[in-house]
C-alpha cells in the first residue's frame, strides 16, 4: 500500500531548512573573508602621556666672542714665526719676531741724549747758582742771570724730552716682538720670514679666533619675542644647538642677549647664546640646530607626527576603534603643537590611550574598515 503524498511535506521541509541554513553558514562566511580583504592596511599608534618641553627651532651660525686681526705696529724686517696655522696661542705668546737691531740701536742713541743732557744740565745749575750771588752782589746785570736762568730750564726740558724719546725707543723695541693680544686658535699665517713690514702697513699677519666660550648667533620669528623677554626675567633661558653631521648629544648653553631691534624685512629678532665649548665642537663659522626650551606642558597628549593629516577644515586624524578583529576609522579633527622626536602634541580631539591611524592614511575614508598589520 502506497502511502498518501500529503506525509512527505514534513520531510522536505526539513531537508529544504537544513540546505538554507548550510548555504547562509557558507555565505556569511565568505563575506567575512571578503571583508577582512578590503579593509584598508594600516600602522596604528596609541595617543601617549607625557611632559612635553615647549621649544623654539632655528639655524644659528657660531662666531668668535673674539676675534683678533693681528697687524704690526713698527716696521722691521721679520726674523722669526714660531708659530703655525690652527695652532692654540695664550695671550703674551710671541707670535712674529722682528730684527731687533734697529730699535736697539735708536734705544742707546736716546740713552747717549740723556747722559749729554744730564751733564749739561748739570753745568747750568752750576752756572745759575754763581750768578745768583753775582746778582746779589750787583756785579751782573739782571738781563744776565736771566739767560742763566732760561738755560737752566732749557735743559730741564732737554732731559724731559730724551726720557719721553727713550720710553718711545723702548716701546718700538717691545713692538718689534708681536705677542698675541687674545687667546685663541690661529688662521693663516700671512707673512713669512724675511718679509719687511711697514708700522703704517694694513696687511693682516694673522687672524686669532677664540673658541672658549663660543658665541652662536640665530634669529626667531618677532611672535616668540614677548615669550622670550618674560622668561627671561625668570631666570637664563636654556638653549642647546647641534651641530651639522655631528651625532652626539645636544651641546647645552643659555642664551646671553637679544638683539635691540627687529628685522623690519623678515620679522626675526636676533639672539646671542654663550657655550663653554670646552670640547671643541663648535667652530667658528660653523652652522648648528638650534633649539631653545621656552616651558614645559605637563601631561601633554603625544602621537606620531605623521599621523597628522591636512585637510579643508584643518589638521584631522584618522581615529581607529576596534570592530571585532577590525578597526572602523573615523575622521576626527585636531589642534596640534610641536612636540619632539617625530611627536605631535594633541591640544584638543583626542584623550590618552585613543587610536590613531599612523600609515596607510591614503587607503582610508570615514567609516571605512582597517585591518592592523604588524611594525
Amino acid at each position: 500500500m502506497i502511502p498518501p503524498l500529503v506525509s512527505l511535506a514534513p520531510v522536505l521541509r526539513r531537508l529544504l531548512l537544513v540546505s538554507c541554513l548550510a548555504l547562509c553558514a557558507a555565505c556569511g562566511s565568505e563575506g567575512a573573508g571578503v571583508q577582512e580583504q578590503r579593509a584598508a592596511p594600516v600602522r596604528l599608534a596609541a595617543a601617549e602621556v607625557r611632559d612635553l618641553p615647549r621649544v623654539v627651532e632655528a639655524v644659528g651660525n657660531v662666531e668668535a666672542v673674539t676675534s683678533v686681526a693681528v697687524k704690526a705696529q713698527v716696521s722691521g724686517q721679520i726674523m722669526e714665526t714660531p708659530v703655525s696655522v690652527g695652532q692654540e696661542v695664550q695671550a703674551g705668546d710671541i707670535l712674529f719676531r722682528l730684527d731687533p737691531r734697529p730699535f736697539e740701536a735708536a734705544l742707546a742713541e736716546a740713552r747717549a741724549r740723556l747722559a749729554r743732557d744730564k751733564a749739561l744740565l748739570e753745568k747750568a745749575r752750576n752756572d745759575l747758582a754763581r750768578y745768583t750771588v753775582l746778582l746779589r752782589q750787583d756785579v751782573i746785570s739782571r738781563e744776565a742771570y736771566e739767560q742763566m736762568h732760561t738755560a737752566e730750564q732749557i735743559a730741564r726740558a732737554a732731559i724731559a724730552e730724551d726720557e719721553a724719546a727713550i720710553q718711545v725707543a723702548e716701546l718700538q723695541l717691545e713692538y718689534s716682538i708681536i705677542r698675541a693680544p687674545a687667546a685663541g686658535k690661529l688662521g693663516n699665517i700671512l707673512v713669512r720670514q724675511g718679509n719687511v713690514l711697514q708700522s703704517n702697513d694694513d696687511r693682516t699677519l694673522v687672524v686669532i679666533n677664540s673658541i672658549r666660550p663660543a658665541e652662536v648667533r640665530f634669529t626667531v620669528a618677532e611672535r616668540y619675542l614677548p615669550r622670550i623677554l618674560e622668561r627671561m626675567k625668570i631666570g637664563p633661558l636654556a638653549v642647546t644647538v647641534l651641530p651639522e653631521g655631528d651625532s652626539g648629544r645636544p651641546i647645552p648653553g643659555q642664551v646671553s642677549a637679544v638683539n635691540n631691534e627687529v628685522d623690519r624685512t623678515t620679522g626675526s629678532i636676533r639672539l646671542h647664546a654663550l657655550f663653554d665649548n670646552e670640547d671643541d665642537r663648535l667652530w667658528p663659522g660653523q652652522f648648528v640646530r638650534v633649539t631653545l626650551k621656552m616651558d614645559t606642558v605637563t601631561g601633554a597628549v603625544l602621537i606620531p607626527e605623521r599621523a597628522i593629516l591636512e585637510g579643508l577644515s584643518g589638521q584631522y586624524v584618522y581615529q581607529a576603534r576596534p570592530e571585532g578583529d577590525l578597526y572602523r576609522v573615523e575622521a576626527v579633527s585636531v589642534t596640534t603643537e610641536k612636540g619632539p622626536g617625530g611627536l605631535t602634541a594633541v591640544l584638543s580631539g583626542l584623550a590618552p590611550g585613543d587610536l590613531v591611524v599612523a600609515e596607510g592614511q591614503l587607503g582610508l575614508a570615514p567609516g571605512a574598515l582597517a585591518r592592523k598589520i604588524d611594525e
